[in-house]
């Protein structure tokens, strides 16, 4: 018997570029995994050696009722080279207008590719407002933002770094001609921002690809738990922008009251603290 045929056979090794993608594939997915950490915004479907899928379901800002599932499958093979295979889930909408939603994704992937893409996609599906099938008990909020100015309402999980962060947020604020109020209130943080809906985009770009905080070691890191809880039109306009801190829920009402955004505190503040 010939000696070679005596050696073990080799298994085979994955090349090191498919391991370095998948990694990256983990770590995207662990980054969405925290940003859409409520209940049911989530679904890990299966994670193996070669892909991953998993599924999140958010909904546009401008009809917060209507819920919308996204499933990715990102393969090492291909992403984020190539645009990752998307299915669109949603009650709510016909097949027509899934497929269309699908298409608008699809769109947008391919102008992202060679970069990790994922939240991307997603914010583009909460800023989209031409999906159809809206319900009829969408907020009674004006959205319509081609009369001027926008209000946009954000929701911060947390701060490690206090002092860097406002800074950070109050420059881009002056550099982008945004005025309004970050609120402290208990253990909730609140960012109401009013300006040019160009400069919005940009604000919520950088707050979310940019080092903002540390983390529990002392890093910088970038923000993972951003919440865009509302963007439209709204009376209210504010000349600076300022911190404002609050003692409880009862205060932070009566201080929106007295900022004519009451509106804002029942309908877009009020689903969010009435979880904890």
């Amino acid at each position: 018997t010939p000696a070679s045929a005596e050696r073990p056979q080799e298994r085979p090794t994955r090349p090191a570029v498919t391991t370095q993608l998948l990694d990256q594939i983990y770590e995207e997915l662990e980054a969405i995994e925290a940003i859409f950490c409520r209940e049911n915004e989530f679904s890990l479907h299966s994670k193996d050696i070669s892909s991953v899928e998993f599924a999140v379901t958010t909904s546009p800002i401008a009809s917060p009722d209507l819920k919308i599932t996204v499933v990715f499958n990102l393969s090492a093979n291909s992403y984020p080279n190539e645009p990752p295979s998307v299915s669109v889930q949603c009650s709510s909408l016909t097949r027509v207008e899934c497929d269309s939603v699908k298409t608008f994704l699809k769109n947008i992937a391919e102008s992202c590719c060679g970069a990790p893409m994922i939240l991307n996609l997603l914010t583009a599906l909460q800023e989209n407002e031409d999906i159809r099938g809206t319900p009829r008990n969408t907020p009674t909020l004006e959205n319509d933002t081609s009369k001027g100015p926008i209000t946009c309402v954000l929701h911060l999980d947390h701060m490690q770094n206090k002092t860097r962060y406002l800074k950070t947020i109050k420059s881009w604020c002056e550099e982008l001609d945004l005025f309004g109020r970050i609120i402290f209130c208990v253990h909730w943080i609140f960012i109401i921002l009013q300006g040019n809906e160009e400069n919005m985009k940009i604000y919520l770009q950088r707050n979310r690809t940019q080092c903002v905080d540390v983390d529990s070691s002392g890093k910088p890191c970038k923000e993972r738990l951003l919440s865009v809880l509302y963007q439209g039109c709204h009376h209210k306009k504010f000349m600076d922008f300022e911190v404002c801190q609050v003692e409880n829920i009862a205060e932070l009402r009566s201080w929106m009251a007295n900022c004519s955004s009451l509106d804002l505190f029942e309908d877009v503040i009020v689903p969010v603290i009435s979880k904890r």
